[in-house]
C-alpha cells in the first residue's frame, strides 16, 4: 500500500497524515457511495461489478477487516447473496479461487474505463478521496489471497496522462443535471483505436492527418472527373449527367457518414461518434482533448451519463435530432422526448431544455 493510501476504518489512527487524512474518518459512507454508483452502472449485472459491490458490502459489515482484505470464500458468499442464488463452488477451493481471480481481472479492466467517472462523482459529492483496488497475493500454504479497497487522494490516483478540471456542481434547482464521463464498453476492433485514447503525437499524428487528407484528395479528383464528364457529355451529345451526379452524391454521403465526425472534431471538440463505433443507444462520443485540461493531445471515445432529476432515469448525451439540430443533448432513457437537457462536456453541467 502506498504512503498516501488510507483505510478510514483504522480506529488506531491518531494523527493526521501528510496528505490530509482525516483522523477517525468513518469509511462507511464512502463504501455506501461507491456501492450505489456501481449498482447504477450499465454493467451492474456483470459478475465483475458484483464483485466490487460485494467488497463494498463486506467492508460496510466489517470495517476492521476492510483494512486487511477479504478472502475468495467471503467474496463468493457475498456475490451469491447479491445474485440471490449460489455462485461458484464454496466447497471447491481451487475452482472458487479461479473464479474470483477471473472476475477480479475483469473488474480491473472495467475499473480502468470507469476511473475518470468515479473520480468525478466523488469530487462532485464533496468527497476528498477516491477508491483503488488492492489485491494481496497469498503465496504460500495457509496464506490466503486478500482483496480490498483503498482510499487515496485524487492527485495520487490520477494517471500522468490524465489531468481533468472538474467544475463544481450546479445548484440551480431540480432541473439541472451533472454528467459523468465514462469510457465505452464492448467496442468493435475499429472503435478500440479510440477507447483508450488516440494520442496525437509522433507517427500517430501523421497517420491521423493522412487518414483525413487522402479521402479528401480522392473526392476532389472525383469531382474534377465528374465535372469533366458532364462537360464532355454535352460536347458529344450524350445525356448521363444525372447518373454521374447521383454516383458522386452517394460517394460524398458515404464518405461523410464514415469520417465526417473526425473532421468536425477540429472545431466542435466533441462530436457524436460515427456509425461504425456506435452502440444501439447511439451514446458514444468522440472528444478531442488538449492542454491545459489534459496533459496531452488526444482523441478519446467516451460516453457521458447523468441521473434524470425528474424521474430518476439514466440520461445519455446523444444526438439533438431535428429539434436541436447540430447539438448534443442529454436524453432520459425513460422519457427521451420530454426529459431533454443541455450538454457541456467542460463543466459537465446540463439544464432542462423543456
Amino acid at each position: 500500500m502506498s504512503d498516501t493510501a488510507v483505510h478510514f476504518s483504522d480506529l488506531d489512527a491518531t494523527e493526521q497524515g501528510v496528505k490530509g487524512v482525516e483522523t477517525g474518518f468513518d469509511a462507511t459512507d464512502l463504501f455506501v457511495f461507491l456501492g450505489e454508483r456501481a449498482s447504477a452502472w450499465k454493467e451492474c449485472a456483470n459478475l465483475n461489478v458484483q464483485l466490487l459491490r460485494a467488497l463494498c458490502q463486506l467492508s460496510i459489515g466489517d470495517p476492521q477487516k476492510a483494512k486487511i482484505g477479504f478472502t475468495s470464500l467471503e467474496i463468493v458468499h457475498a456475490i451469491s447473496k447479491i445474485r440471490g442464488r449460489p455462485w461458484s463452488d464454496a466447497k471447491d477451493k481451487e475452482r472458487m479461487s479461479d473464479d474470483v481471480r477471473q472476475q477480479w481481472n475483469k473488474l480491473q479492466k472495467t475499473w480502468e474505463s470507469k476511473g475518470e467517472g468515479i473520480g468525478q462523482q466523488f469530487s462532485d459529492a464533496g468527497l476528498s478521496y477516491i477508491p483503488l483496488l488492492k489485491k494481496i497475493e497469498g503465496g504460500g500454504t495457509g496464506n490466503l489471497t486478500l482483496h480490498r479497497i483503498e482510499w487515496v487522494l485524487p492527485d495520487v490516483a490520477r494517471p500522468p496522462t490524465e489531468l481533468t478540471i472538474a467544475a463544481p456542481a450546479s445548484s440551480d434547482g431540480p432541473t439541472t443535471i451533472r454528467y459523468v464521463c465514462e469510457d465505452i464498453q464492448e467496442a468493435n476492433p475499429f472503435a478500440r483505436i479510440f477507447t483508450r485514447g488516440y494520442f496525437l503525437v509522433g507517427w500517430r499524428k501523421h497517420l491521423y492527418i493522412a487518414v483525413l487528407a487522402v479521402p479528401l484528395i480522392l473526392l476532389w479528383l472525383m469531382l474534377v472527373q465528374v465535372t469533366f464528364g458532364i462537360t464532355w457529355s454535352y460536347v458529344v451529345g450524350t445525356r448521363n449527367v444525372l447518373s454521374s451526379l447521383f454516383s458522386l452524391g452517394v460517394m460524398y454521403w458515404a464518405f461523410w457518414a464514415c469520417l465526417g465526425p473526425l473532421y468536425k472534431l477540429g472545431t466542435d471538440k466533441i462530436v457524436i461518434a460515427p456509425w461504425w463505433m456506435q452502440s444501439t443507444e447511439e451514446d458514444r462520443l468522440l472528444e478531442r482533448r488538449a492542454p491545459p485540461r489534459h496533459s496531452e493531445k488526444s482523441i478519446k471515445a467516451v460516453r457521458y451519463v447523468a441521473t434524470c432529476p425528474l424521474c430518476g432515469g439514466k440520461v445519455f448525451a446523444t444526438k439533438g435530432r431535428w429539434e436541436f439540430l447540430g447539438r448534443i443533448v442529454g436524453r432520459c432513457e425513460e422519457t427521451p422526448v420530454e426529459h431533454v437537457f443541455s450538454f457541456d462536456h467542460v463543466t459537465r453541467n446540463g439544464r432542462n431544455l423543456r
